[in-house]
Order: structure tokens, then sequence, then C-alpha cells
């Protein structure tokens, strides 16, 4: 699959078209794979990615670090089709 890359401003600005940090999460959320809740993959794989902050704390607080990692998972998913292939990626 493959996305724009992730701008900082995307978690600060609105928009009528999805960013690409909105196509990841959807993504991520229908890959196949041994984890059954979605959720809980899409937050190992943020964590993976290399966002350090609870689910509950907010793209918009921490724009840089919410990009650096929504751009690592955007490269993972380039080449990889569920989810453990996506965790692996990430890090290896």
């Amino acid at each position: 699959m493959q996305f724009d890359e992730v701008q900082p401003q995307h978690f600060t600005s609105l928009s009528r078209t999805p960013w690409p940090h909105v196509l990841i999460d959807h993504a991520l959320l229908q890959l196949p794979g041994e984890m059954s809740d979605h959720n809980k993959f899409r937050t190992a794989a943020l964590q993976a990615a290399g966002w350090k902050h609870h689910n509950l704390v907010p793209f918009g607080k921490y724009p840089d670090e919410a990009s650096a990692a929504y751009n690592r998972l955007r490269l993972a998913l380039a080449n990889c089709d569920n989810q453990q292939a996506v965790l692996a990626a990430l890090q290896g």
C-alpha cells in the first residue's frame, strides 16, 4: 500500500480529504493477522514505530513525533500485507 508522506501540520489543520495518517489508520485496522482486536494492533504498531505517548494523548500535541511514527508505518505498509510483517518491519 502506498501513502503520501505525513507532515506535522496534518495533525493541526483540517481538510476535506483525509490526511495520509487517517488512511494509514484505516489500513492498519484492516490488516489480517493474529491480533483480533485491531485497535490493540494499531496501538502496538504506533509504539513500534516510535510513538512514545499513551494512546489518549492527541497527535496534535506532538506533531513532529506523530509524523515521524506515521512515516515509519507508511514505509512498513508499503512492503507488508499482514500484522506480523508490519511489526517485524518496524522492529528490524
